[in-house]
């Protein structure tokens, strides 16, 4: 038989020198604490280290445009009655005088959704719901606490009509009905048209019927006034105060209210009412409503406060356990020392934690209404969810000790195993440390953390308890037959120690297939994994039976070395695993057409998989940010967040500047593949905002009163500008946008029209001069040149953002609406050119949409994308691993063979091919360079094993696709790094399989002898190792985080997949083989035994 490779000569080195080894493994160790100490950094799931143009815009906007603001917001919603009753009364503080974080109420709490449209009535609601009088004194409680915060120091101005002038700070309801009810509101005021003409004012809070017009602040004001001044404002205000409510908000029938509105009633888009409206007497009410405040990133940051979590600095004292629950306990800051931490160079405070403290604060006034922050806190959500989990963590590891000593029935081999993994965690994470220390020191970085960083410690456990396992149950084995310690750890690293290098070879180079990808996390978690697979190999495929051999020699001499027993079960009888192994072999023909069967089953199913991201597939669905994301999904559903399209090129060509409008009448007329999820106003127009819509309020606003523009070079004789027969500029004149753009730049909008005064930070955000303006002259730059605009943005939304699939349809519609700018560009608006190409001819030279859930998909797409595209390299990067693995003992240069080299050249094309058109033309030329070389001499024996041993993890991994598609997950980041990961795990299970079948054969024993020695020890720790972890990720399952309960569940799918394919799937695969193999030899005899003619 042919001659199998072993480990026999690093056993011979590694067994006289055991104790130098333990030596110097304690002494590595040691050295890896702290690069142990540097791998624990937080990890920023917001932050990603990959490029794409989307990122490069999301980058410009946040850097060019010097008003980086963002509208941060808490929802408010009518409080079940309950929870009401059931509960303490606000505010909620301990006696300590601390808050009660873990009584505050929580968003579930939040009064049913009753339906769009439907209002909010019942026995146990407040009248008007969340526009109830005693409702709104709550949330002023709530509006003054955010104000008095420190976070409010660094607040931007808002503007809305129904104020009536721009307002800094926290704006509520109440702070729209102040204003409405004392007569500010443009609404209440008569206004000037662009043809001069006097507009009366839309409504009034002058004439209020039978009740007096009283001021919000009057202590006489009734739950009457605000039905009506909520009423007025709703009707006469194209929508804008719709917004403030939930899209439940209706005007409900109440035969006792002096009010008249549309009863059921839904608006147009021109403001009116459906015919099918009854009109009759009631109120509006809703059940939530927001609290706005507008800050800005550039001062939060100038002043110690960090958007990056990875740059702000760990609060230990975040979490604290209420039992078994994690409380957030948000840190309270102090502006003078984020400051400080900013001058120092040190870790700064963080806007998550900021904005947390705030909404804890907040929620301490809760009574008759809930409180929760949307949007906010990811990584703080995601940090407290992880360490939750932690105590799960405990009970995995517990159970697995326990299956562990029923798996070996010694307790030391338990703490042997225990103790190596621990110190592989300690290594894998110490290494990747110093990684980390080097590249900051010498200025290259190979780690970026990620989200798929969290994973590798798992995957360190399962392949350490695997290689563990194995290496002791042959130890054992060979204790049995009456072997000395020396002589059974010798059998054990020559034998199970070189498949446990295969193994980790095999694995690393699963993962090395990352290493191809243009995106640093993906890169980053090739080389993690290589070096948590390399710990693994050598602390518990080596390390382990050493050390076992020298406390099974101190036992010895001092004469309590116990034998091994034959009669022990361990876990399981091995004569049972034999008989698995013999009966598939046997029943292969069967087993083999049903695997086939189901395997056909299973590739439809993993074909129909699709993108999605769900958020209760990575977090807790009873989190306070699943709740916040639920709510605006159902009541805000025409909300969503914010987006941007940035825009660069000549932005002062009259064509680009119409182009906006162009694009939104675009937006306005839906394509057949429209999923109708841009944001839109209540009216159900899409919205995208532009500085054409500052332009036209200037205009309006110089209509009324052009003195402020006349005192900024309006009259200049250095302005050309074309004027309207109104006197007004006109906007397809380039002079003329110079002009507007600069004023409007520098002083904002004053008061006029029907707009209110807007203040110049809105601006900011929408366009900016490449040079400092004349406050003056504001079409001229301060030395007197002329000034250009280079870039500009469009500010629009996505609902249901978290949805990838509806993200992607969005951008595909964005791109066919910004049809206006294209025609204006030279080459694919996507693409990225110089802003000096701009010609009279192409004026735009980019136009891409942009933000956080634009830049969110593109990360988490791409990611899943590449992590999915390298599931094929990487089995086709194992194929070449056992390839090599599985070569021939010995070979000399002389013994290259033509014709393995010709047998094997289809192999190899394919593997250039496919490497050619998915990687790089270079890698493929190295691997076709690598293979014509290595296929002489490994042979095709080598080969056809290497497929062989391909074959049932392909399954697995269709298999367990399937599982994922019936499970109802689709491919997400969690699923396909699960996919990748069960290549890496499940060819262990076969390789260890193939080698002990191979060692058998090569000492002479038959294919049944050979089949039926595959459940033996090979068995016995495969199976020990596959329970051990299924029952480890099946407790994992049960976290309430989505990410860790969906982890659980398919790893523990993949491990049971893998030891199917190792005990069932191999071994009828192998006595298929040999019955085919006899059957020709067979027909090859009777052939030559007829007498020839």
């Amino acid at each position: 038989m042919r001659e199998v490779r072993d480990f026999g000569k690093v056993a011979d080195f590694l067994l006289p020198q055991s104790f130098k080894l333990h030596t110097a493994i304690l002494f590595i160790s040691i050295l890896m604490i702290p690069g142990f100490l540097a791998s624990l950094e937080p990890i920023d799931v917001q932050s990603y280290d990959m490029e794409s143009p989307e990122l490069v815009a999301n980058q410009v906007v946040n850097e060019d445009f010097e008003a980086a603001e963002k509208t941060h917001g808490f929802a408010v919603s009518v409080r079940d009655r309950e929870a009401i009753l059931t509960s303490d009364l606000a505010p909620h503080y301990t006696v300590d005088g601390e808050i009660d974080y873990d009584n505050l109420p929580h968003p579930s709490e939040r009064v049913g959704y009753q339906g769009k449209s439907a209002g909010l009535v019942g026995e146990d609601i407040p009248t008007g719901g969340i526009l109830n009088l005693t409702i709104l004194k709550e949330i002023e409680d709530k509006t003054a606490i955010t104000s008095s915060h420190y976070i409010s120091n660094f607040a931007r101005p808002m503007v809305t009509e129904l104020t009536g002038t721009g307002f800094i700070g926290p704006m509520s309801l109440p702070d729209l009905l102040r204003a409405f009810m004392a007569g500010e509101s443009l609404l209440t005021q008569p206004t000037i048209n662009v043809f001069g003409l006097l507009e009366p004012a839309r409504t009034n809070w002058e004439d209020c019927g039978v009740l007096e017009c009283l001021t919000y602040d009057d202590p006489n004001l009734t739950q009457a006034h605000i039905d009506l001044a909520a009423h007025r404002m709703i009707m006469y205000s194209d929508g804008a105060m719709l917004r403030w409510l939930s899209n439940d908000r209706g005007f409900t029938y109440d035969e006792t209210s002096a009010l008249t509105g549309p009863i059921g009633g839904t608006i147009r888009e021109d403001g009116t009412f459906d015919d099918d409206v009854i009109w009759g007497p009631g109120r509006w009410s809703a059940s939530t409503t927001w609290i706005l405040i507008q800050l800005s990133r550039t001062e939060l940051q100038e002043n110690g406060i960090t958007y990056s979590w990875e740059d702000a600095r760990n609060e230990p004292e975040g979490y604290r356990f209420e039992g078994l629950n994690l409380v957030t306990t948000p840190p309270e800051y102090k502006l003078e020392d984020c400051r400080k931490a900013l001058e120092n160079g040190e870790e700064l405070c963080s806007f998550e934690w900021a904005m947390i403290d705030l909404e804890k604060q907040i929620r301490t006034t809760d009574q008759l209404v809930v409180t929760f922050s949307v949007n906010e806190g990811i990584n703080v959500e995601l940090n407290r969810e992880l360490l939750e989990s932690s105590l799960l963590l405990i009970a995995m590891a517990l159970a697995i000790t326990v299956l562990l000593w029923f798996s070996l029935r010694r307790s030391s081999d338990v703490v042997i195993v225990g103790a190596t993994l621990i110190f592989a965690l300690l290594w894998m994470q110490g290494s990747i440390g110093w990684m980390i220390i080097l590249g900051e020191k010498y200025g290259f970085k190979i780690i970026s953390k990620s989200q798929f960083s969290n994973l590798l410690p798992i995957l360190v456990i399962a392949l350490g308890i695997d290689d563990s396992l194995h290496a002791l149950h042959r130890y054992k084995e060979e204790r049995r037959q009456g072997r000395s310690p020396e002589e059974s750890a010798h059998t054990s690293l020559s034998r199970v120690g070189r498949a446990i290098m295969l193994t980790s070879l095999t694995t690393m180079s699963a993962f090395a297939a990352n290493l191809t990808s243009d995106i640093a996390a993906l890169r980053s978690f090739g080389v993690e994994a290589a070096l948590g697979v390399a710990a693994a190999f050598i602390l518990t495929g080596i390390w382990a039976p050493l050390i076992r051999m020298d406390w099974d020699k101190r036992l010895a001499q001092q004469g309590k070395l116990p034998e091994e027993d034959t009669g022990i079960v361990h876990m399981i009888r091995e004569q049972r695993l034999v008989s698995i192994a013999d009966n598939s072999s046997k029943n292969s023909s069967l087993l083999l057409v049903l695997i086939l069967i189901m395997t056909a089953i299973a590739v439809p199913m993993m074909l129909s998989l699709e993108g999605d991201f769900k958020v209760e597939d990575f977090l807790d669905e009873e989190s306070d940010f699943a709740h916040a994301v639920e709510l605006v999904n159902t009541r805000f559903s025409d909300e969503g967040e914010p987006a941007s399209v940035i825009i660069e090129g000549d932005m002062l060509d009259p064509r680009v500047y119409a182009a906006i409008q162009a694009t939104r009448v675009n937006m306005a007329d839906p394509s057949p593949n429209d999923p109708g999820k841009y944001t839109k106003t209540p009216l159900g127009t899409p919205e995208m905002h532009g500085v054409d819509e500052l332009i036209w309020a200037a205009k309006a606003s110089m209509f009324t009163n052009n003195t402020p523009f006349v005192e900024a070079g309006w009259e200049s004789e250095s302005l050309d500008c074309q004027r309207l027969a109104n006197d007004l500029p006109d906007e397809t004149d380039r002079d003329c946008l110079r002009f507007m753009y600069g004023f409007v730049y520098v002083y904002g909008i004053p008061a006029g029209g029907y707009f209110p005064a807007i203040p110049e930070s809105l601006t900011a955000l929408h366009i900016v001069p490449t040079c400092e303006l004349d406050p003056e002259l504001v079409h001229l730059c301060t030395d007197g040149s002329i000034p250009e605009y280079n870039r500009m943005t469009l500010r629009w939304g996505i609902a249901n953002p978290e949805q990838f699939i509806v993200v992607e349809q969005v951008l595909a519609e964005l791109e066919l609406d910004m049809q206006p700018f294209q025609e204006l560009a030279a080459q694919d608006i996507s693409e990225r050119s110089d802003i000096e190409s701009a010609s009279e001819e192409y004026p735009v030279t980019w136009a891409i949409a942009t933000g956080d859930p634009v830049t969110r998909y593109v990360a988490a797409s791409s990611m899943q994308n590449q992590l999915q595209g390298t599931l094929v390299l990487g089995v086709l990067f194992c194929l070449i691993t056992m390839w090599w693995g599985f070569r021939k003992v010995e070979y000399g240069f002389d013994d290259y063979s033509l014709r393995d080299l010709v047998i094997s050249s289809p192999v190899i094309l394919g593997i250039t091919g496919y490497v050619y058109l998915t990687v790089s033309v270079n890698l493929a030329i190295a691997i076709a360079i690598l293979l014509v070389i290595g296929a002489g001499y490994w042979g095709t024996r080598s080969l056809s094993t290497a497929i062989f041993t391909t074959i049932p993890i392909v399954i697995v991994i269709i298999w367990l696709y399937a599982i994922i598609a019936a499970a109802g997950y689709g491919l997400n980041m969690v699923t396909v790094a699960i996919a990748a990961m069960s290549l890496g795990v499940g060819i262990d299970y076969v390789i260890h399989v193939v080698e002990r079948y191979r060692e058998e054969r090569a000492t002479g024993a038959d294919v049944d002898a050979s089949i039926k020695a595959i459940g033996g020890a090979a068995g016995l720790a495969l199976f020990g190792s596959a329970v051990s972890d299924v029952t480890g990720f099946l407790i994992i399952a049960q976290s309430p985080m989505g990410f860790f309960a969906s982890f659980g569940l398919f790893c523990a799918a993949m491990i049971g997949l893998s030891l199917f394919a190792s005990m069932v799937t191999t071994p009828a695969m192998l006595g298929s083989l040999e019955r085919a193999s006899k059957r020709r030899a067979q027909q090859v005899e009777a052939s030559e035994a007829q007498p020839t003619a």
